[in-house]
């Protein structure tokens, strides 16, 4: 026995890792899913805060219940609904949603809470919709607890600022992806907490230098939001960046890339200025936005530039090696200087309230095309 002991303790300790990785999974894996489910767009309605929350649920056309899958949430702008942002940005479609669950909520009335001051939900609300949603998703299919991630438009992707700065909510995403972000609450002598669960946040941003809804160099009325600059300076001191240190490419002759390296961490935020666009999802193909508010296809890919950054991190650990840029310009990160306002210093850690449903407002009229999104989401199978 004492000889087998050495030969021995190895398929011990690989029994107890197998059995350790089964307890790991999601309640739902192993559950049978009717087949009609699959490689399908499904409306789903459950009871958070004893409302009616309802989103939209799309299982790859490989779906396999014995297989743990990645999920992405991904977020409308204001007013919308979850099948909106599926319309413009395409991500369940085969192309990109293929070995992925996408998944895409409805803010009540349209609106995602940003904690502004008599939002229809407030930020609480909207908080613990996420928890039961994301229970929800585990106890129904198959879920890589490590690898959730999040991305939005607008409003949307205020709100997911939001969850990146919640301790709690905010553990169960591995990254987020905003763009055109509608920070409320991030402005100048803001009030908005933000306590991320861990150091570094990996967070990839899109904003036009052209968008007049939520424009890159912030606004100082009734409805404010931060400049980008501002907002970015305040992520890369939570997430521990070097400040001096900040690498910038020219992308595609007519965008800036922005990387910075975060507590030892190489790519962990990165952000794409956008010369030109508007208050649009980034596309180098027409979509929704685009033309409904006259714009033309970018020279950005957002999907697959998320994507690419996604795979890189998990819940647990501080990113995948393998990271490289190589940069034309060494600098201190996008400029302020054609902000509302030229005042400089740190960013706030806890950053702004506001008054009034200001991304309902701005957004009004951005997603007036509901039918042809639904005709859209029936084509993606096809793409």
């Amino acid at each position: 026995m004492t000889r087998l002991l050495p030969l021995l303790l190895p398929l011990f300790a690989f029994i107890a890792s197998a059995v350790a990785d089964d307890d790991d999974k999601s309640a739902g894996c192993g559950k049978s899913v009717a087949s009609t489910s699959i490689g399908v767009t499904k409306k789903v309605t459950i009871s958070s805060s004893n409302t009616n929350r309802t989103f939209y649920v799309h299982l790859p056309r490989d779906y396999d219940a014995e297989e743990e899958y990645p999920v992405i949430l991904g977020f409308h702008g204001a007013p919308g609904i979850g099948i909106h942002f599926e319309a413009d940005t395409m991500f369940s479609a085969p192309r990109w949603g293929d070995g992925k669950i996408t998944v895409f909520p409805d803010a009540l009335g349209g609106v995602w809470a940003t904690g502004l001051g008599n939002m229809t939900t407030p930020v609480e609300q909207d908080l613990k919709f996420m928890s039961d949603l994301l229970d929800y998703l585990r106890d129904n299919y198959c879920v890589d607890n490590e690898k959730i991630y999040a991305t939005g438009i607008s409003n949307g992707g205020g709100f997911i600022n939001r969850i990146a700065c919640d301790p709690t909510v905010g553990a169960n995403f591995a990254a987020f992806a905003p763009d055109a972000g509608a920070f409320t609450g991030f402005e100048r002598g803001g009030d908005a907490p933000c306590n991320p669960y861990k150091t570094p946040i990996p967070i990839i941003s899109f904003h036009g230098t052209n968008d007049t809804t939520i424009p890159y160099y912030g606004r100082n009325d009734s409805i404010p939001t931060p400049p980008i600059p501002y907002w970015l300076q305040g992520w890369a001191e939570r997430n521990k960046c070097d400040l001096n240190n900040v690498t910038q490419t020219v992308y595609n002759s007519s965008a800036e890339h922005y990387v910075w390296n975060c507590d030892g961490v190489d790519g962990v935020m990165q952000h794409f200025k956008i010369n030109g666009m508007g208050h649009v999802w980034p596309s180098t193909e027409p979509n929704f936005s685009q033309l409904n508010s006259g714009d033309k296809p970018t020279v950005v890919q957002a999907n697959q530039l998320i994507l690419d950054f996604f795979d890189r991190w998990e819940v647990e650990d501080r990113g995948v090696s393998g990271w490289t840029t190589t940069a034309s310009t060494t600098t201190t990160g996008p400029s302020e200087t054609a902000a509302t306002t030229t005042e400089t210093g740190p960013a706030a850690t806890t950053s702004a309230a506001g008054g009034g449903s200001a991304a309902g407002r701005v957004e009004v009229g951005m997603y007036r095309w509901s039918l042809g999104a639904i005709i859209a989401v029936a084509l993606s199978a096809w793409i």
